[in-house]
């Protein structure tokens, strides 16, 4: 087993450091994009689902280059292309520019994601993956720290471009520590290339979730219907070929494993919620409650402190008390937290807003650090490539969905209260939903094995 995770997961968490200050920040910058570049707020989320979704629908395209290059080229290969990507969305200056921009983005994107999961999995003991992964979002949480800080300031006192421009230092060093420190790991090749699932499963998801998200405008109805029934037999054909390929693109008997499917549909709530409600605050704090961007980034902020407060101390509280246990506090917690939060006014003091967003993030990260690490703890050490694969692929669909549910709700809102976006009660209402969505991921965080999550304690005394 391949010692120095830690080396190894710092080196390669440049990759999220970089996705997550990029989408914070865009979120913030919503507005103020939306005001430039002549189109309605709500618009910009088709920004966000293009980086998604060349995301997800270039991963197993991904899965290729690392099989021919290597794991570490193909990584540095990625960090250039994202570099690239963010140079082109800073000179954008139109909406279809900075999607296609973003969609270039998104490509980087498509290896960087699995490729830094696979490696850090690969140079950890099973009962070192719940630190393993810790450091490997932690600098990934720093990104989202300072993302609505950086993003308010630069939209408030400069400009909404250097949001992007910020990724190419960061994309440069990334790129020599890659080619310094990462290993040059290379698998064996797999066979032929699965160009049938490739070809089925992406426009798929690409049908899917543009299907899902035109239907949350009335005029694109037919729109919508088509794409979703273009989805659904898609998705059909790419299960039978499945069923009978040698070397599936997504290999779907890992779902066989308990562990792995809990994780992934626990996952895929708490993915899909905090999408969802990080498309809405931003929105319900600058236009619903009529705060600069400065003002609502600094407010912001107050999430990816208590992300990274409970990445910090969530090892230790579950060596104290059975993951399982927490992940399922979380997950009661959050509810709550939502609900609370849908509560709040204008005129209310700003500790109360820092303090309900704070401890919203701390139980739903405490959740999801579990939920997250239980999927590989079952999976043979000869599968964990094809489980990473497939488990980004869920988390990029399901993250690209989060987004489509925070417009469903604020259009829906909008349509009911019969008002414009900058009533805070479409965004209040969004909230409530979102609460009880959760409640569905207490009910499936509850399945969860025992066993399988006690296996992330190790042993207690050990110093980890």
């Amino acid at each position: 087993m391949a010692k120095g995770y830690r080396v190894v997961a710092l080196t390669v968490s440049t990759a999220l450091f970089m996705q997550f200050l990029d989408s914070t920040a865009l979120n913030v910058a919503i507005p103020a994009m939306a005001r430039d570049l002549h189109v309605p707020a709500i618009d910009l989320n088709i920004a966000i689902l293009a980086y998604q979704l060349s995301m997800t629908v270039l991963i197993p395209v991904g899965s290729v280059l690392v099989e021919r290059v290597g794991q570490r080229n193909a990584f540095a290969i990625a960090l250039l292309v994202f570099m690239v990507g963010s140079i082109l969305c800073a000179i954008s200056t139109s909406l279809p520019a900075l999607v296609a921009s973003r969609a270039l983005q998104g490509a980087g994107g498509a290896v960087m994601t699995p490729v830094s999961r696979l490696l850090v999995v690969r140079s950890a003991d099973k009962s070192e993956l719940l630190n393993a992964m810790n450091w490997l979002l932690l600098p990934g949480i720093v990104g989202p720290m300072m993302g609505p800080v950086i993003g308010g300031q630069l939209v408030t006192y400069s400009s909404w471009h250097w949001i992007f421009l910020i990724n190419v230092p960061v994309a440069l060093l990334g790129i020599v520590m890659t080619l310094i420190i990462v290993p040059d790991v290379r698998d064996s090749a797999k066979g032929n290339v699965d160009i049938k699932g490739i070809m089925l499963v992406g426009p798929a998801i690409f049908a899917l979730v543009f299907g899902l998200e035109s239907a949350a405008h009335p005029g694109a109805a037919w729109k919508a219907l088509c794409l979703l029934v273009a989805a659904a037999v898609l998705f059909w054909l790419f299960i039978r070929h499945v069923r009978t390929a040698a070397s599936p693109v997504l290999d779907l008997t890992l779902l066989s494993v308990a562990s792995f499917r809990h994780s992934i549909v626990s996952g895929s709530i708490y993915r899909t919620l905090a999408m969802a409600n990080g498309f809405i605050m931003p929105l319900w704090l600058q236009l619903g409650m009529g705060m600069s961007a400065a003002k609502a980034g600094a407010i912001l902020v107050v999430s990816s402190i208590g992300t990274i407060a409970s990445r910090l101390a969530g090892v230790h509280i579950t060596r104290m008390i059975h993951p399982r246990t927490v992940a399922i506090g979380g997950a009661v917690l959050l509810v709550f937290a939502l609900l609370a939060t849908s509560r709040l006014e204008t005129d209310w003091p700003l500790p109360v807003f820092y303090s309900l967003l704070g401890f919203q993030a701390i139980v739903l990260s405490l959740s999801m650090m579990v939920v997250s690490a239980s999927a590989y703890v079952d999976i043979e050490a000869e599968r964990v490539a094809q489980a990473a694969g497939l488990f980004t692929t869920i988390q990029q669909v399901t993250m690209s969905l989060g987004v489509t549910l925070g417009v469903w709700l604020i259009s829906g809102m909008r349509l009911f209260y019969g008002t414009s976006e900058h009533d805070s009660r479409i965004y209040s209402a969004s909230l409530v939903i979102l609460a009880l969505i959760a409640v569905a991921g207490v009910n499936s965080t509850r399945k969860l094995d025992v066993h399988s999550t006690g296996m992330l304690q190790g042993d207690r005394k050990r110093q980890v």
